[in-house]
């Protein structure tokens, strides 16, 4: 399995909003309420230490995305802080009160953990799958079995595939330890967080069109400033890009090496 990272285009880091309301079960017509889905803030807030609670099976959030034109979406993700039997679906259409009647996504158990939907990679219990050139502008999650208080997260998302990846990449831990010494040279540690994980990959002799890929992912990021996922073949990473990743240096005409550098989140 490929290499991939999937990275938030919803508009979230300048003009989405969220808020919260009712769907019937088959999709149709939004009807906003702000007691159907509580702390819906949280499911844009680039962290998963907080849930939101779905209260009934036709509860369901809006994402304004701001314009139709902020970024095409072609992958879905969210965060579950627990695993359940109630299921969710997410729709898209150009309305803002009114989600397509076809559903695009459906996710008949929770996992925990992320739950993914990408071009490369999905889940076999999920059914459909985001076109790889969806760019409407509101997008609908809703519970369509039952409450469910276990979400922590969702992204809308693209995804770019790690490709031209050398063998001199790094990767490891950074233990949150710290170490001090007293007088009598005797060290003490205090221990301040678990473990970090960081992957560095080495991109060698990529393309012009490639390299454009990638600054859209870095532009859209802004940097370090938003989270992003990465998917190792195995398993789905809450991870930061480093300010000094994709920096890039033509070896040849329209041939390009460059790094990525990616530290594990906590939250």
């Amino acid at each position: 399995m490929s290499k991939f990272l999937l990275y938030s285009v919803n508009g979230r880091g300048s003009s989405a909003s969220i808020d919260s309301g009712s769907i019937p079960s088959d999709g149709g017509a939004y009807t906003s309420n702000s007691s159907k889905v509580t702390n819906d803030e949280r499911l844009l807030d680039d962290s998963v230490a907080t849930a939101a609670n779905f209260t009934a099976t036709d509860a369901a959030v809006r994402i304004d995305k701001g314009s139709a034109s902020i970024g095409v979406i072609d992958s879905f993700a969210f965060h579950s802080s627990a695993a359940g039997s109630n299921g969710i679906e997410v729709y898209t259409n150009s309305a803002s009160n009114n989600s397509s009647s076809a559903e695009k996504l459906a996710f008949d158990t929770i996992i925990q953990g992320w739950n993914v939907s990408a071009q490369s990679e999905t889940r076999a219990d999920s059914s459909g799958k985001i076109t790889a050139s969806e760019s409407l502008r509101y997008w609908y999650v809703t519970a369509h079995q039952g409450a469910v208080a276990t979400i922590t997260e969702i992204m809308f998302a693209k995804q770019v595939n790690l490709t031209n990846v050398t063998l001199a990449g790094t990767e490891g831990v950074i233990n949150g330890n710290k170490v001090v010494q007293s007088q009598g040279g005797v060290q003490y540690s205090n221990k301040r967080h678990d473990g970090i994980r960081f992957f560095n990959f080495d991109l060698k002799f990529i393309s012009n069109t490639y390299k454009t890929t990638l600054e859209t992912m870095r532009d859209s990021l802004f940097g370090s400033h938003d989270k992003l996922l990465y998917y190792d073949g195995s398993e789905y990473i809450l991870v930061r890009l480093s300010d000094d990743s994709l920096q890039f240096k033509e070896v040849a005409f329209n041939v390009f090496d460059t790094q990525i550098k990616l530290t594990e989140q906590l939250s």
